[in-house]
């Protein structure tokens, strides 16, 4: 039986998209099981950047770019591969 004019009408009309007071994102999720823990966020990060490189497989990066550059600004490792390293490893 084909759907009148008036049934469209009424479909379009319903309120379909219902907010889940129970949600959570994935963004969030990942937050979460960091937990604020500077050695997971470090752990995540670098395995993010290699994922990143392993897939997309860039042609370009910037100059210094390297996949285990430190994650917090400014903190300097011992062993931390210098820029021409980085530039050629990646």
């Amino acid at each position: 039986v084909p759907l009148t004019k008036q049934q469209l009408q009424k479909a379009c009309s319903v309120n379909y998209r219902v907010k889940n007071p129970h949600y959570i994102s994935g963004s969030e999720l990942v937050v979460r099981s960091l937990s604020g823990d500077a050695k997971k966020i470090e752990n995540f990060v670098v395995d993010w950047r290699k994922h990143f490189i392993e897939t997309v497989n860039p042609k370009f990066m910037p100059v210094g770019w390297c996949v285990d550059n430190p994650v917090v600004c400014g903190r300097q490792d011992e062993g931390t591969s210098s820029e021409a390293d980085c530039v050629k490893r990646w």
